[in-house]
């Protein structure tokens, strides 16, 4: 049989690994916690953080009904046009984006 070996560095590169804490960091604060798509491309994650109360915002018409609590962008970042739409909803904003991402 096959001996499968997980190499010490498997698991989420660095800035999906950042952006993810910082959701979880959201989190326990509480309140109202929605990521403007999902915060990374893996399904069993963001299940997880929907059934911790975070709302995946899919839409401007989603992004529309919102007046508070906290908006966090996807690890892979968002048009600078996207981001003016977010803060002018009045909620707090995070940005989630990967630093690499936005050089």
């Amino acid at each position: 049989m096959a001996k499968i070996i997980t190499a010490k560095s498997a698991g989420f590169c660095f800035g999906v690994k950042r952006a993810v804490e910082k959701v979880y960091g959201e989190v326990e604060k509480g309140g109202p916690i929605y990521t403007y798509g999902p915060i990374i491309h893996n399904e069993e994650l963001v299940a997880d953080l929907e059934r911790k109360g975070v709302h995946v915002i899919m839409s401007d018409e989603e992004l529309s009904g919102i007046r508070s609590g906290t908006i966090i962008t996807r690890s892979h970042g968002i048009s600078r046009a996207k981001e003016e739409k977010l803060r002018a909803t009045g909620a707090n904003c995070v940005d989630a984006t990967c630093p690499f991402v936005k050089r």
